[in-house]
């Protein structure tokens, strides 16, 4: 039996497969980046589009039974081994340039893989991946979207052009999961910032929505206590008592380039 840690929840439907594959526009001689194949339903898919399918896959009993299932595919490669001990780096390289990430993604590494995909993301054209419904709503959200607008919306809105494709219940897999998945397609784009600006960016604004009941001046003062000394008026005057979750992105870019004129 496939051990609980790694997450996983098998497709068993293989309407959900091709529902994937279609938004994920996979062509004739496509390379694809599949991971986590589980029991290779999705696999499958891919390769009777005609796609070149490098998959990755932790669990040691998986990668025999999908080895068996297609030992006779020429166009699918198998690597068995942790994708988040993977570097960001060495994770481009895994397919080479450009290729496309399809994958129905295990529940546990769907945010921190995403964090490791954004500062490699043009490697990829595109990234058509099923994840849990709530991570895949705070990625695509904006402020209109209340609460669940916060630093996954950021990471998004920073590196990719966001949709939700579908949503899908929990019976299409196998175990049941307690709560919807969502396919959604990321479709990687350049922003302002440098990558070392970026990497700032992201740990900057995660501090600002530690204190999410608090106004973004409070949060300001408590983590850059001299930027706010050195700009409370003008800071006061353009957010008054705002707070983080309702600044759009282009504001929040704004806001971190006067902060780095400050510091």
């Amino acid at each position: 039996m496939t051990k609980k840690k790694w997450g996983q929840n098998f497709l068993i439907h293989n309407n959900v497969a091709e529902t994937i594959v279609e938004a994920a526009e996979i062509n004739n001689g496509d390379s694809i980046l599949e991971i986590g194949p589980g029991r290779g339903m999705l696999t499958r898919s891919l390769l009777e589009r005609g796609a070149q399918v490098t998959a990755v896959e932790v669990d040691p009993a998986l990668c025999e039974k999908l080895r068996k299932q297609f030992e006779h595919e020429a166009r699918f490669t198998l690597i068995d081994q942790d994708i988040m001990k993977v570097s960001p780096e060495d994770l481009a390289k895994i397919v080479s340039a450009p290729a496309k990430v399809v994958a129905n993604l295990p529940y546990n590494i769907a945010t921190p893989l995403i964090l490791r995909m954004l500062f490699v993301r043009k490697a990829w054209e595109s990234l058509t991946i099923m994840v849990q419904l709530e991570v895949a709503e705070r990625i695509c959200a904006s402020p209109d979207s209340g609460k669940i607008f916060g630093p996954l919306s950021l990471v998004g809105a920073l590196g990719f052009e966001r949709n939700i494709i579908k949503i899908i219940s929990p019976d299409s897999f196998r175990p049941v999961p307690k709560v919807d998945s969502a396919i959604i397609q990321l479709i990687p784009h350049s922003s302002s910032l440098t990558h070392e600006e970026e990497k700032q960016f992201l740990k900057w604004s995660h501090l600002l929505f530690q204190q999410r009941r608090k106004t973004l001046l409070n949060g300001i003062r408590r983590h850059f206590p001299e930027w706010f000394q050195n700009c409370e008026n003008s800071l006061r005057e353009k957010y008054g008592r705002r707070r983080p979750e309702t600044l759009d992105f282009s504001e929040w870019l704004m806001l971190f380039s006067d902060y780095l004129q400050k510091i």
